[in-house]
């Protein structure tokens, strides 16, 4: 029931990228080249740090029309997941990094083109690794880093009926990035301490899936992405050695995809915007 565009062959839409994605491209990017000029001195860091955690968020996905940029689909709802962290510096302050989540949610759909749809379920898996340098201040250590990740979404709107009649189908999201980003952690007080994130996330492919066997008379149809980007914000807060809060922000902007293998089809532009809270527990 997501619409599909059918263009020409040699027709190639570019949109320009999400304003709020090119501006915190530009302060993350900034900041990782600002943190090799950290001043080094002698301060008690933790230097070795693993949680598993439990989170809850809200999330938005837009479709935009490959022409006009108008968004003409849009799904709104909530996710929940757990979560595992892992970072190690060693006595250089060499720095690496492990992340990975798993999440279930319900969202509901609404376009004017085909109505709207109620409890449409999706799951999420993420996971990352990623080395850095950490250079150590009197009052913080800053650690830019770079690495890779994989990010997969399963949206199943199959065999849900949409409120004009129309039948959804489901689909499948690949995602291969490079994260790069930079971490600010505070010098701990009583053991509590502050760890800020912010992460750009270069695009290097994506794939999406739409499942439209599932309808008859139509076949499963890929679509490969090679335009987009990503950005991930956090404030994480160690209350002791046992564990913390954290907030979260996660973005994704990516472009028109290619055509299909029959040059009929593409995937339009689509962004994701996602806000939680997170409660870990340290190990």
């Amino acid at each position: 029931m997501r619409i599909k565009f059918f263009t020409g062959v040699n027709m190639r839409c570019f949109n320009r990228g999400v304003e709020i994605l090119t501006k915190l491209k530009v302060v993350i990017l900034t900041s990782i080249v600002l943190s090799f000029f950290s001043v080094s001195s002698f301060a008690d860091y933790v230097d070795s740090k693993s949680d598993f955690g439990f989170y809850g968020s809200i999330k938005t996905y837009e479709e935009r029309h490959p022409y006009t940029n108008e968004a003409f689909m849009q799904q709104d709802g909530w996710m929940i997941g757990i979560d595992t962290n892992s970072e190690t510096y060693d006595s250089s302050n060499f720095y690496t990094f492990y992340r990975s989540k798993f999440a279930y949610g319900q969202v509901d759909y609404s376009s004017a083109g085909t109505g709207t749809m109620a409890g449409i379920s999706d799951w999420q898996f993420e996971t990352a690794a990623a080395l850095g340098q950490g250079f150590e201040g009197q009052s913080f250590r800053t650690t830019p880093y770079a690495g890779i990740g994989f990010r997969y979404l399963l949206n199943k709107m199959g065999t849900k009926l949409s409120s004009t009649g129309h039948y959804g189908y489901d689909r499948a999201s690949r995602y291969i990035y490079v994260p790069l980003g930079v971490t600010f952690e505070t010098n701990p007080v009583n053991e509590s301490f502050w760890t800020l994130r912010a992460e750009y996330d270069f695009f290097i492919y994506g794939q999406q899936t739409s499942y439209l066997s599932s309808l008859s008379g139509h076949s499963d149809i890929t679509n490969d992405q090679e335009d987009g980007s990503g950005m991930k914000l956090s404030a994480k807060y160690n209350i002791d050695k046992n564990g913390g809060v954290e907030a979260f922000m996660d973005l994704w902007d990516i472009a028109d995809s290619k055509l299909d293998t029959t040059g009929t089809f593409m995937e339009p532009r689509n962004s994701t915007v996602e806000m939680g809270v997170r409660v870990f527990w340290s190990f």
